[in-house]
C-alpha cells in the first residue's frame, strides 16, 4: 500500500538520490528492452531478414566495411549523398572498429530506445513531478514507437527520438550548451526536426502579458536563440549544398505536378489526393499518432490545464501539481504545425510536410497521455483501495466495475506488447528463395543484376550484396537528375526485355553490362505488367502499355528464345540467364 501511495506522491527535486524516483526510472527500461531485445531476436532469425527502410539506408553502408561492394553503382552513391553527415559519421565511426553497418543496424534500435527512454522519463517528471508519471509516459512512447517502421529501421529518423527527447530536456533543465549540442546533432541526422526545435526557441521568446504577446527588450535575451539558429541554419545549408552537389537538384514543384509519380498511386503521391488522405495521411499529411489508442486521452490535458470546464480540474486533484513546464508540450505543437503549413505553402522547399509533424505529434501525445494517465489512475487506485477495504460486502455489480476495471489496464499495457502484432508493425523483408541470394553472393563483387521482379530485385542488395540495375525501393522521384537516370534504365529494361529482336537484348546487356537477368515464369502473361504499380504509375508507363499490348496480341519476346541455353539458377517460379551467354548467343 505504501508503495502505491508513494507512486503518486510529489517530489520536490527530480533525483535518482530519490528511492521512489529510482524504482521507476529502473521500471521504464523494462518496455524499451522488452520490445528491443525481441525485435532483435526477430531480426537475426533468419539469414536473410531485413528491415524494409534499411534496404536503402544500410545496405549502401556496406562499403565502409568492404570498398569493393557497389562498384560505380548509381543507387549506392545517391543514398549515401541524401544522408546527412551525422547518421554517415555514426556508421563510420563503429565501421572502423570492423562492426558491420546492416549487423549494428539490428541492435541500434535498442540503444536508442533506452537512450529516449531515459531523457523523457525526465522530461514528464518536470511537467509533473510525480515518479509514475515518468514511467507512464515511457510505456506509452515505447508502445507507438516500436510497433512503427522508422525506429526499427536505424536510418536517420531513427535517431529524431533520444536526439529531440535530449534536447527537450536540457532546455526544460536550462542547460543551454548540452540543448545546443543535441540540437546540432538532430540537425546533422534529421534537420526538419532541428527546425521545430528552432521553432520552439522562437515561441520561447514570447512573454504574455494577459492576452498580449511581447518580446524581451534586452539583446541578451536573444544570444541563446540566435546562437541556435545560426547553427541549425548552417547545418541545413551545408547539408542542402552537399545533396545538390552529390544528388543533384529538388524535383522542382512544377515537375511533380506534371509526374505521374506524385499522383495517387505514385511513389511520392501528393498531388490529387482526396481531401482527408492529404490532410491526415500520407506524405502530405499530419499523421497523428493511432496506436496505442491510449495515447488519445492526452488530448484530455488542455481541459485540466486550462481547468475548462471547472469540472475538469476538479476530478484530479494531483492536477494542481502539474508545472508551467506543460507549456512546451503548446509550444512544441505550435512549432511543429506551423512548419507542417509552411512547407505545404512553399512545397518542395521545406521537402515533405509530414516530417514535421509526424514525431512533433508523438512527442506530444506521449507526454500528454503519460500526465494524463497518472491523473486518472490516482482516481481509480484510490477507488479500487477504497473497493478493497470493504471487499467483505461486495456484491455482484462491484465484482463486475473491479474485473472490467483491472481487465481494462491490463489489456492497455498487455495488447500492444504482443510480439505478432508490433512485429508485423515494423516492416521486415524476409528473403525467399533464399537459395537465388546464395547463388549471387558467389559471383564477383561488380556484378550487375537485372530484373522486374520486384520481390527480389529490391532485396539483393542487402541479400547478395550485389548491385541491382533498378528497383521500385531505389527509383526515388525526388532529385530530378538522380530520377532521369531510373526512368531510363526502366524504360531500357521493359523495352529489353520485351523486344521482338534480340539484337536489341544484346545491345541493352553490352550497354548496361548486364551479368545476371532474373525472369519471372510468368513474365510472358498478358496481366504480368499489369501488376507492377511502381511502373504503371510513373512518367514511363507508355513504354510499359506499348510491352504489354504486344503481349495481348500474342506477340512472343526475344528473350524466351535465349531461355534453354543460358538459364543458369531455376527456383520457386524464378529464372537466372547468364548476360553473357544472352550476348554470345545466336538464334
Amino acid at each position: 500500500m505504501n508503495i502505491i501511495k508513494s507512486a503518486f506522491r510529489t517530489v520536490a527535486f527530480r533525483s535518482l538520490k530519490d528511492p521512489t524516483v529510482a524504482f521507476w526510472f529502473g521500471f521504464s527500461f523494462i518496455t524499451p528492452l522488452y520490445y528491443g531485445l525481441i525485435s532483435f531476436f526477430y531480426s537475426t532469425s533468419s539469414a536473410y531478414i531485413v528491415q524494409d527502410d534499411a534496404r536503402y539506408h544500410i545496405v549502401w553502408l556496406q562499403r565502409l566495411i568492404d570498398p569493393d561492394l557497389f562498384p560505380n553503382d548509381v543507387m549506392a552513391d545517391y543514398y549515401g549523398a541524401i544522408q546527412g553527415i551525422g547518421f554517415r559519421s555514426f556508421y563510420s565511426l563503429f565501421a572502423s572498429f570492423g562492426i558491420e553497418p546492416l549487423a549494428f543496424a539490428k541492435i541500434v534500435p535498442l540503444l536508442l530506445a533506452l537512450i529516449a527512454t531515459a531523457y523523457l522519463f525526465w522530461v514528464a517528471l518536470f511537467i509533473l513531478p510525480v515518479p509514475i508519471c515518468g514511467a507512464l509516459t515511457t510505456i506509452i512512447f515505447n508502445q507507438n514507437i516500436w510497433i512503427r517502421d522508422d525506429l526499427i529501421s536505424a536510418s536517420p529518423r531513427a535517431f529524431v527520438y533520444p536526439l529531440f527527447a535530449a534536447f527537450l530536456y536540457y532546455l526544460l533543465k536550462d542547460s543551454k550548451i548540452f540543448c545546443l549540442a543535441s540540437l546540432g546533432l538532430l540537425s546533422l541526422f534529421y534537420p526538419q526536426m532541428a527546425l521545430v526545435g528552432v521553432g520552439i526557441l522562437t515561441l520561447r521568446l514570447i512573454r504574455w502579458d494577459g492576452t498580449t504577446p511581447k518580446l524581451p527588450r534586452r539583446f541578451r535575451s536573444y544570444a541563446f536563440w540566435l546562437l541556435a539558429l545560426v547553427m541549425v541554419g548552417g547545418a541545413l545549408l551545408l547539408f542542402s549544398h552537399q545533396v545538390e552537389q552529390q544528388a543533384g537538384r529538388l524535383t522542382s514543384l512544377a515537375e511533380m505536378k506534371a509526374w505521374p509519380e506524385f499522383q495517387p498511386g505514385g511513389r511520392g503521391a501528393y498531388f490529387g489526393m482526396p481531401f482527408l488522405s492529404f490532410w491526415f495521411d500520407g506524405l502530405s499529411g499530419l499523421r497523428f499518432p493511432l496506436y496505442p489508442p491510449i495515447i488519445w486521452l492526452g488530448a484530455m490535458l488542455p481541459l485540466v490545464v486550462w481547468k475548462v470546464p471547472h469540472f475538469f480540474h476538479k476530478a484530479f486533484p494531483l492536477s494542481g501539481a502539474t508545472t508551467t513546464d506543460v507549456r512546451l508540450l503548446g509550444q512544441l505543437f505550435v512549432s511543429s504545425m506551423g512548419f507542417f503549413f509552411l512547407s505545404h505553402i512553399i512545397f518542395p522547399t521545406l521537402y515533405l510536410p509530414s516530417r514535421y509533424s509526424f514525431y512533433s505529434t508523438r512527442f506530444v501525445l506521449a507526454i500528454a497521455s503519460g500526465v494524463m494517465l497518472t491523473l486518472v489512475m490516482q482516481c481509480w487506485v484510490g477507488w479500487l483501495v477504497r473497493q478493497w477495504q470493504r471487499w467483505q460486502r461486495w456484491n455482484l455489480l462491484d465484482f463486475a466495475r473491479i474485473a472490467v476495471s483491472v481487465g481494462f489496464a491490463i489489456a492497455v499495457v498487455v495488447a500492444p506488447s504482443i510480439p505478432i502484432l508490433f512485429l508485423k508493425g515494423q516492416s521486415w523483408e524476409v528473403g525467399k528463395p533464399a537459395g537465388l541470394y546464395d547463388f549471387l553472393s558467389e559471383f564477383p563483387k561488380d556484378t550487375m543484376v537485372a530484373s522486374l521482379v520486384q520481390e527480389v530485385n529490391d532485396d539483393i542488395p542487402a541479400f547478395a550484396q550485389r548491385s541491382v540495375l533498378v528497383g521500385r525501393e531505389f527509383a526515388l522521384p525526388y532529385h530530378a537528375d538522380f530520377y532521369a537516370e531510373m526512368r531510363r534504365r526502366m524504360r531500357d529494361l521493359v523495352n529489353a526485355q520485351y523486344s521482338l529482336e534480340l539484337s536489341e537484348v544484346q545491345s541493352f546487356i553490352d550497354r548496361y553490362g548486364v551479368d545476371i537477368w532474373i525472369l519471372s515464369e510468368d513474365f510472358t502473361n498478358a496481366d504480368y505488367l499489369a501488376q507492377k504499380d511502381w511502373l504503371l504509375y510513373s512518367s514511363e508507363k507508355a513504354v510499359v502499355v506499348e510491352a504489354n499490348n504486344r503481349l495481348n496480341q500474342g506477340s512472343s519476346p526475344a528473350l524466351i528464345q535465349a531461355i534453354p541455353a543460358c538459364s543458369i539458377y531455376a527456383e520457386a517460379n524464378l529464372i537466372a540467364l547468364d548476360g553473357e551467354c544472352i550476348t554470345n548467343w545466336d538464334s
